[in-house]
This record gives structure tokens, C-alpha cells and sequence, in this order.
């Protein structure tokens, strides 16, 4: 009789204190986990600008070697602008839009000292700001 009652004691469970601490330690790594993944996502977006900016910069280019003229907007990289000499399309359509749903812009007025700009707002979507709010440009 007393081997029944030390083995249903051994057979009582958990505290409510042990199933606390390790709700909250696995709560932790899930927060832990998420940060990363997000914060990963994010720099993943801006590289994917960069490398989408510099594409932009050389199609400009190129319809400015062929046309002899900088187009006056990035449509003309997709969609013949009557000129004879257009070889396009430059471009396809959807990689005018950036990462963040948001049309790249393109300014013949460069604020850097080139003959063009070509840039994203980046994750602000709004001039300026900083880290992975940063404007992504052909200037850099």
C-alpha cells in the first residue's frame, strides 16, 4: 500500500509555477525568433531596392544610347513612346513598383550633380529618414 501511494504522487504533474517559466521561455524565443525574421525581411526589401535602382539607372540609359533623349518618366521604359529609335521594353512593368508597393521615382532635375535621379523612399515611404527608412538612390 505504501509503494501505491509514492507512485501516485510521482504522477501528480506539474507545478502551475514549472508551466509558467516555460510558457515564458517560450514565449521569449518566439518573440526572439520574430524580431529576427522580421528584422531580416526588412533589410532584404532594401537590398532588393538597390539592386532594382541600379537596374532602373542602366535602363535609362540604354533608352537614352538608343533614343538620343532621357525619357521623361520610367513608363517610357516599358511602353514605346513613338520615338523610331526605341528598343524597349527596358523594363517590365511590375519592377517600376519598389518592394514596398510603392512607384520608384525619377527626376531629370538630379539634387546629386547627375544627369539623372532614380530612387526609392524606401520603408517610410517619405523623403528622408534614416536606417531602413533611408532613401535608396542611384547616387549612392
Amino acid at each position: 500500500m505504501k509503494n501505491r501511494k509514492k507512485f501516485s504522487a510521482a504522477q501528480q504533474g506539474f507545478s502551475l509555477i514549472e508551466v509558467l517559466v516555460v510558457m515564458t521561455i517560450l514565449a521569449v524565443i518566439f518573440g526572439m525568433v520574430v524580431r529576427n525574421v522580421t528584422g531580416g525581411q526588412d533589410k532584404a526589401k532594401q537590398k532588393q531596392a538597390q539592386i532594382m535602382v541600379q537596374k532602373l539607372t542602366q535602363a535609362v540609359q540604354e533608352f537614352s544610347l538608343d533614343t538620343g533623349n532621357l525619357p521623361d518618366s520610367l513608363d517610357q521604359l516599358v511602353n514605346d513612346s513613338g520615338d523610331s529609335m526605341w528598343m524597349g521594353p527596358y523594363v517590365k512593368e511590375k519592377e517600376l513598383k519598389d518592394p514596398w508597393g510603392e512607384s520608384y521615382h525619377y527626376s531629370t532635375q538630379s539634387q546629386h550633380g547627375q544627369s539623372f535621379d532614380v530612387y526609392s523612399y524606401g520603408k517610410d515611404k517619405s523623403p528622408g529618414g534614416d536606417k531602413l527608412g533611408l532613401d535608396i538612390g542611384n547616387w549612392q
